[in-house]
């Protein structure tokens, strides 16, 4: 079964003074939703002029021309949404009133360089990508380590993937991003190797690296290059790959 998570999430911007500027997850009935509060603090670009503009600013314009704006959080090397870009929106959005708010194109490309990323995993240690050069890195990207996605099948060809270039004496280091807390992520997850570090809070990296469809993996070499990409239901495309 393709288990495919439809990325084009609602972003709710909650405009208020509260000091509050980074990415927030609400949970409700078993749905899930991005929450974002903007206040004077917050960096945001008109990507139209490409300059950053106040909060006052931003407001008024939105104020004068109701409807034909969309804010869009922009996530960093962390998974946070640290600025956010103001953007025109489309003839055809205006007309219809539907954004799609995830853009596919923006995802990593075999053969060019990954975007960095620091992670913090549920080890408590540091994953940093520029210090990562000259080891593998395979990432995953989930939502919740709960069925009918995470399951023992699911994760055995990633832990089998690595124990055998391990055993090759390849070092893979292996991340997988969730939407689930720390404390989550040690209830839900078994204790048996399930082929990678599990990231709590991490499903900014989702986002800031435009995947829509859950589980997936990007594999990047020794020199910070993505060497492949696949869903978990084509993770052949990786696992035969002949690493060195």
């Amino acid at each position: 079964m393709n288990f495919r998570f439809i990325g084009l999430l609602l972003f709710i911007l909650v405009v208020g003074t509260c000091h509050i500027s980074l990415a927030q997850v609400v949970r409700s009935k078993g749905k899930m939703n991005q929450q974002f509060v903007m206040n004077d603090e917050t960096v945001i670009v008109n990507q139209a002029t490409g300059k950053r503009i106040s909060y006052n600013a931003y407001d008024e314009l939105l104020k004068k021309n109701p409807g034909r704006y969309r804010t869009q959080p922009v996530f960093d090397k962390y998974g946070k949404a640290s600025s956010f870009a103001l953007i025109p929106k489309t003839k055809s959005e205006i007309e219809t009133g539907i954004t799609l708010t995830v853009d596919e194109d923006g995802m990593p490309e075999i053969g060019q360089p990954l975007p960095p990323f620091v992670m913090t995993g549920l080890d408590g240690k540091t994953y940093d990508s520029e210090k990562l050069r000259g080891k593998y890195i395979l990432l995953g990207f989930w939502v919740k380590y709960e069925k009918p996605m995470y399951t023992w099948e699911s994760t055995k060809i990633i832990s089998n993937f690595i124990q055998e270039n391990e055993d090759k004496g390849i070092e893979i280091v292996s991340l997988g991003t969730t939407i689930n807390t720390d404390e989550e992520c040690r209830k839900f997850i078994p204790k048996r190797n399930c082929g990678f570090v599990p990231v709590p809070n991490s499903y900014g990296f989702n986002h800031r690296y435009k995947v829509t469809e859950t589980p997936f993996f990007v594999l990047v070499d020794k020199k910070g290059i993505v060497r492949a990409m696949a869903p978990h239901t084509e993770f052949d495309k990786i696992s035969e790959l002949s690493l060195r």
